[in-house]
């Protein structure tokens, strides 16, 4: 997340919710019966901000997370799951669809922030996001923020078909200071629930410090929004003395600072995600829901965010799972599993688990099966961040990692939102001074064609293998394997970025407009029918024009009933609805 659009909304009130549909007010409490008896799970994701597996149930000797710790003990804690990337928006665009996002042209970082004119990036048309396919299945879906997807901006959700509500005052671990337990006021009106929680005191900007002379001043509205939040969490303040300092980085007093600021912001998201977890239970939600913790991308300190290391995908993931949804592949509450699982396989999986049908086009593993197969690879992309030409494959199983660079630019070159962080701007200072180890070096330098790393040996991945006689066949092995998986879909990672935005706009420049659907009545049955005009594009219908529901199935109404109708396709502008009365 670099865009200095997105941290401007921490203080701000986002206007969205005439789009997705707003929280309901009035219900209040609701009835929640219908979602302990349902024969489909209620599905928790929490996806928190910029993390590896810093947590005590990992063997993190300095976190202070019981309740991520506790629900480790309650679930099953995974070792080996690696995001499709190492930045968030590409990460999320390939989560929510289900597919890598350089086979669906969503690869760039921040296409809305794009210096040669901002655009919406646009899926082929046939892709749905995974909480779209849930709510034509009859889940009811709401996002706690994070809406990213490249299809869409950091403060707009994108299709008003992806989400039933949304969290309508922006970032709500900020604003409202928790993860709210919106269930007790949705009218779910008898559905399951999908609800996708995002806290983001991890983020990379929970590092920056208001006090620091260095920061640029439009950056310490942020750091002050921060230390608000701190302030009101009870927290183990984390000695920078104690803090281990990972051999990427300068051991300096501000970066051990950070590095203890990271541990005190892990602690305040470990109690909201405890709390959020509390309310489950004490709602008597607990035991008919599927709860899932994981993290967007490993940490937000240099080289790892940004990156295409094992320090930068590899995240923990916990998953709790009720006995009457278990399966046979499963392992006992408590204890780990090691299998190699990508973010890729996350979509299929939660469909699967709530006995939607999974598309074609999703490649990914379904984990909910009684006997998944195992995966012996994982796979990363990388191209375009801000002023960063970094155009990367990243393929990896348990004990290798085999890297093809098809652009040269450093992987260390100086990023505006990176140097707000201090611990960037000692490495920078220590290359430049000349006093920098000598294996990080090479993060300064022109990238080589291509990077092996041997894991077992080399886990911070500093000896460039690729040369070395004793791993020949592994690394065919693993070219072969690389050139296999891009032949599998329509690859935009070398699309020249600059013609692939002109295609992707109107003739006058101008982000596309989904075409109005066109609404009918039968005489015969009177039923309502709608089609659409812009393929695949998806239809919402509405009683008050704000509130849509996914159109389906022909519509039934009394005669006299005023229906708003509209489509929308993902990276295009709905379009204005179309008003019919029934007659």
């Amino acid at each position: 997340m670099n865009n200095n659009i997105l941290y401007k909304t921490l203080t701000l009130v986002t206007a969205t919710t005439s789009v997705t549909g707003a929280l309901a007010q009035s219900v209040s409490p609701n009835d929640l019966q219908a979602q302990r008896n349902s024969d489909r799970p209620n599905i928790v994701l929490v996806i928190s901000e910029d993390l590896s597996p810093r947590l005590g149930c990992y063997g993190d000797p300095i976190a202070v997370t019981p309740h991520l710790d506790n629900l480790a003990k309650e679930g099953v804690r995974f070792t080996n799951v690696h995001t499709m990337a190492g930045v968030s928006s590409p990460s999320r665009s390939g989560l929510i669809t289900g597919v890598f996002q350089n086979f669906e042209n969503l690869m760039e970082m921040r296409s809305c922030g794009y210096k040669g004119g901002p655009y919406f990036a646009v899926p082929p048309s046939y892709i749905k996001a995974y909480p779209e396919l849930l709510r034509r299945n009859g889940y009811y879906t709401y996002c706690d923020v994070k809406f990213d997807y490249e299809f869409s901006s950091p403060v707009n959700p994108g299709a008003f078909s992806i989400w039933n509500s949304i969290e309508p005052k922006g970032y709500s671990d900020v604003m409202a200071h928790t993860l709210k337990p919106v269930w007790r006021t949705l009218d779910l009106k008898g559905r399951p629930f999908m609800f996708n929680y995002n806290p983001q005191i991890t983020h990379e900007s929970g590092l920056f410090d208001s006090k620091d002379p260095g920061l640029q001043k439009w950056y310490r509205p942020i750091a002050l929004q921060w230390d608000k939040l701190r302030a009101m969490y009870k927290i183990k303040e984390t000695d920078p003395k104690k803090v281990s300092v990972d051999p990427f980085y300068m051991n300096t007093k501000s970066t051990r600072t950070e590095i203890a600021r990271f541990y005190n912001n892990i602690q305040v998201m470990d109690q909201q995600v405890g709390k959020l977890i509390e309310n489950l239970k004490a709602d008597g939600l607990w035991d008919n829901t599927i709860f899932i913790f994981t993290t967007d991308h490993g940490d937000c300190l240099p080289r790892c965010k940004r990156d295409g290391y094992d320090s930068s995908t590899r995240v923990p993931m916990i998953i709790h799972v009720p006995d009457k949804y278990r399966t046979a592949w499963l392992p006992e509450n408590g204890t780990t599993c090691d299998r190699l699982i990508s973010f890729e396989d996350l979509a299929p999986t939660i469909l699967g688990m709530s006995k939607t049908p999974i598309p074609s086009y999703m490649k990914g593993i379904d984990l909910s099966q009684e006997h998944p197969q195992a995966r012996k690879y994982i796979f990363a992309n990388r191209a375009r961040q801000d002023i960063a030409q970094w155009q990367s494959y990243f393929v990896q199983d348990k004990k290798y990692e085999y890297i093809r660079n098809l652009t040269k630019d450093p992987n260390g070159m100086e990023l505006d939102y990176r140097n707000a962080v201090r611990a960037a701007r000692d490495l920078n200072a220590a290359y430049k001074n000349g006093t920098l180890r000598p294996e990080m070096k090479s993060w300064y330098e022109d990238r080589p064609a291509e990077e092996f790393y041997d894991l077992t040996t080399d886990p911070n991945e500093f000896h460039n293998a690729i040369h070395d006689p004793e791993y020949k066949n592994v690394i065919k092995q693993f070219r072969d394997t690389l050139d296999c998986w891009r032949d599998q879909g329509n690859d935009g990672t070398l699309l020249p970025e600059a013609q692939m935005r002109a295609e992707l706009l109107d003739q006058n420049g101008q982000q596309r407009v989904t075409k109005q659907p066109f609404v009918s009545q039968d005489s015969i049955n009177h039923k309502v029918y709608v089609t659409n005009f812009t393929e695949n594009a998806s239809i919402g219908w509405s009683l008050d024009g704000k509130t849509y529901e996914l159109y389906t199935k022909a519509l039934t109404f009394p005669a006299g009933t005023t229906l708003y109708v509209k489509a929308v396709r993902y990276g295009w502008k709905e379009c204005e609805p179309v008003l019919f009365t029934v007659k």
